[in-house]
């Protein structure tokens, strides 16, 4: 829908893919629409890759056309994924049942100094209880966890005030991730002179040739932060983005043996929340 992001995280991988243009897609309702779809399978389609999702609001009819894509589609989950708190649409609009809106969530030293131009953790967490309360499931992405001085208390109290304003049953998923940086970005962070200590962490090559913290640090956040939250577990669906089987089992004590056995998990745990309508063989299909 839009290439590009307003915001300036400092480990955003987004800023490397495209120049300071920032383009919409008019042709976008369209586009949607030829889309072809199996009627007897679920679907999980998430915006944000390119740009954050609600920060632009319903600007060229964003919003209409992805709600309208939604409610043609009830065995597709549409998740709206951001950092504002721009959530005036999904209060002023009759929206469709079967999408979410998910924040991206971290500590306010992380966001005061790494996530700039984006909304305050007060401001996020507002958001999303303004959408919950019109009856919109909601979901959190603490993706990147961030290694830093103090950070073992600073996540505890964030799962803490995300239980203490939410209850599971407004809650779809929530994931876990860590700092992982492209080559490109690593070059973009240095010569744009922005003030950042994102790369004081030591980190390693992973298999895909990205930049990531050894496998140990990772495992000792993940179990931490999964801990934070015992009193939800086995009420909200947990999972830990892009991340390899030794690291799931090490952190949550489980792991799927294949991609396809955690997207019919997924969807199946989430369809108990939502109401899609299908879920014989569902299948996962991101965009």
């Amino acid at each position: 829908a839009v290439e590009n992001c307003a915001f300036g995280c400092s480990y955003c991988t987004i800023q490397t893919f495209y120049s300071d243009r920032f383009a919409f897609d008019a042709g976008l309702a369209e586009k949607l629409h030829s889309i072809r779809l199996e009627p007897d399978r679920l679907y999980h389609f998430g915006t944000g890759q390119s740009s954050d999702s609600l920060v632009w609001g319903n600007r060229y009819g964003i919003l209409d056309a992805l709600c309208a894509f939604a409610a043609q589609h009830p065995n597709v989950l549409l998740e709206f994924k951001t950092k504002s708190n721009n959530v005036r649409y999904f209060l002023e609009h009759a929206v469709p049942p079967n999408i979410v809106c998910s924040w991206s969530l971290n500590t306010p030293t992380i966001i005061q100094n790494e996530e700039r131009f984006t909304a305050r953790l007060e401001e996020r967490l507002d958001a999303a209880r303004a959408v919950a309360d019109v009856g919109i499931k909601v979901a959190f992405h603490f993706h990147p966890m961030v290694y830093y001085a103090g950070w073992r208390s600073a996540y505890a109290e964030l799962a803490a005030l995300v239980m203490e304003r939410f209850v599971p049953e407004e809650v779809a998923f929530i994931s876990f991730g860590s700092v992982t940086l492209i080559k490109p970005a690593i070059k973009q962070i240095r010569e744009s002179g922005q003030p950042t200590k994102i790369l004081q962490m030591e980190m390693v090559p992973d298999p895909h040739g990205k930049l990531t913290y050894p496998d140990e640090v990772k495992v000792e956040m993940f179990r931490h932060m999964y801990g934070a939250f015992s009193p939800w577990l086995g009420r909200v669906f947990f999972y830990l983005c892009m991340e390899k089987a030794d690291i799931w089992l090490q952190s949550l004590g489980y792991v799927y043996k294949s991609n396809e056995e955690f997207e019919r998990d997924f969807l199946t745990r989430v369809a108990e929340k939502l109401p899609l309508r299908s879920s014989r063989r569902p299948a996962l299909a991101p965009v």
